[in-house]
């Protein structure tokens, strides 16, 4: 192995803490912290595209000014509509993420890490692998995420960070592919960490090793290499092997 990549939601973090903490967060916060930076390139930018998805006239070629008023309301209804249905949409994830930056920032917010992580990123960053991020939320909010953990700034440790703009969708095996390229190593020397069949599939069709990581009491998922814990994986140039009760499991 030269590399781990490894998902955020239900992988490193805990799933309803994103959902519950950040995502409330956003929603209450939105429509004020939209008036607010109406003007912001990133902001104007993310609302045209979010138009473009849905059809809205803001989204009309070419026009890349502020919005009307009536048009900010239309498009904040949308993304408040896209926050309550878990969407996996760009627009929205970019501006999410510069809400949980400004959050994290202020202090009015903490991320959730699980304990056997820093550790195990420490370690694996000792062994001079490299170390990256994947997840559906945006680059910005992944920064911010491992920023700003209980169990202090994790960063450092993190080399890559890939999200669905710059990578593609976590189900395409297309984006693992370009993942790969981008690391500059080959495919059967990453590692990949991730709570979602489908995501792990993508990476085993591109040629990837892939861990399931199946957290609390979540049931077993489909057969293959599975661990409750960053703990139960031991990571080295040398490949990976399973240990304590993942090894044991997997023996039985």
């Amino acid at each position: 192995m030269r590399a781990v990549v490894v998902d955020v939601e239900g992988t490193t973090s805990s799933g309803e803490y994103v959902r519950h903490t950040l995502f409330g967060y956003a929603r209450r916060h939105l429509p004020r912290w939209l008036a607010a930076h109406r003007t912001d390139p990133e902001v104007v930018r993310a609302l045209r595209s979010a138009a473009v998805l849905t059809g809205h006239p803001a989204g009309k070629a070419g026009d890349d000014g502020a919005l009307s008023d009536d048009d900010l309301r239309g498009l904040t209804a949308v993304l408040q509509t896209w926050i309550d249905e878990d969407a996996k949409v760009t627009p929205l994830k970019t501006i999410q993420g510069l809400m949980w930056q400004e959050g994290f920032a202020a202090g009015e917010l903490t991320s959730h890490v699980y304990p056997d992580v820093p550790p195990a990123l420490r370690r694996w960053h000792r062994r001079d692998l490299r170390l990256c991020v994947f997840s559906s939320g945006s680059v910005t909010a992944q920064r911010a995420w491992f920023r700003h953990t209980p169990h202090g700034d994790l960063l450092p440790y993190l080399d890559l960070h890939f999200d669905t703009e710059n990578a593609g969708a976590k189900s395409s095996v297309d984006a693992y592919l370009a993942i790969a390229a981008a690391v500059g190593v080959a495919a059967q020397e990453i590692l990949f960490l991730s709570d979602s069949d489908a995501e792990i599939r993508a990476a085993r069709s591109a040629g990837w090793a892939a861990v399931t990581v199946c957290r609390g009491d979540a049931p077993d998922p489909a057969p293959g290499a599975m661990i409750r814990s960053f703990d139960e994986i031991d990571v080295t140039a040398d490949g990976f092997r399973l240990v304590g009760r993942a090894a044991a499991a997997a023996r039985g």
